[in-house]
């Protein structure tokens, strides 16, 4: 039954993205020659998330139900803040459609890679840290915060194999203190299995995303880049290790 339920998912998943795929293209036609490049790049921001949120939100119910809690508080959606990440599948990117706000995610390479959404996402402006010196990564980024646009990353570079995170890379922390922005930590629960490493077997259950009280300059500016890294990984070690039952 469950992979039946996979079959369907997918064979649905690749059906919409076919129709999405031709509608962009004629979306993307009107908005890059009539409209200015910035609000080409926000209109098809919010293009790439509506597409992520429908299958999440709506497909995706096969197999999981999808679950969000906020707990930030102190933010607002006009708020550019940037959001990090645990990191347990390759679904993930999928699951911040509700954040609010504009965003761009941090990537790596590959993701820009995949037939029809690279693209996309190469046109929405999304960055790959590994692509460019810091730098050039911090000059795109001072940009999007300007405009309003939040940065979403994932510090750990890689997905970890259990609820223990890994180490921390320092860039987004340090574009944080640079542009004297709020950090967001985002816990995601219960999708280490859908799917797991080397799988497209999506397993059935629940994931849950948390959205952790955001952290202000006034908290971590005593700390360097590499003393808040790991400032923030212990607040989400903690909260992950309190709800292990979730994982």
């Amino acid at each position: 039954m469950i992979f039946l339920k996979n079959l369907l998912l997918y064979s649905i998943v690749i059906v919409y993205t076919i129709i999405f795929s031709s509608v962009f293209v004629v979306i993307l036609f009107f908005i890059r020659f009539f409209t200015s490049k910035r609000i080409a790049q926000k209109a098809l921001r919010s293009i790439i998330v509506r597409y992520g949120t429908i299958i999440t939100d709506y497909f995706a119910r096969l197999l999981v139900k999808v679950e969000y809690i906020d707990s930030s508080k102190n933010i607002t959606a006009k708020d550019p803040c940037v959001y990090v990440a645990n990191h347990r599948s390759a679904s993930d990117p999928f699951l911040l459609g509700h954040l609010g706000g504009e965003f761009v995610q941090i990537v790596n390479l590959w993701p820009f890679k995949i037939p029809i959404l690279g693209i996309c996402a190469n046109l929405a402006g999304y960055l790959s840290v590994r692509s460019m010196p810091f730098d050039d990564f911090a000059k795109e980024c001072k940009i999007l915060f300007s405009q309003k646009v939040s940065i979403i990353g994932f510090p750990e570079g890689t997905r970890s194999n259990s609820s223990k995170m890994g180490q921390f890379h320092s860039t987004l922390f340090r574009v944080a203190k640079q542009n004297q922005l709020k950090i967001v930590p985002l816990c995601i629960f219960g999708n280490h299995d859908k799917p797991k490493r080397k799988s497209l077997m999506i397993n059935p259950g629940n994931i849950e995303i948390h959205t952790l009280p955001a952290i202000s300059p006034d908290e971590y500016n005593k700390f360097s880049s590499f003393e808040l890294k790991n400032y923030v990984r212990e607040k989400m070690q903690i909260f992950i290790d309190q709800h292990s039952h979730l994982n």
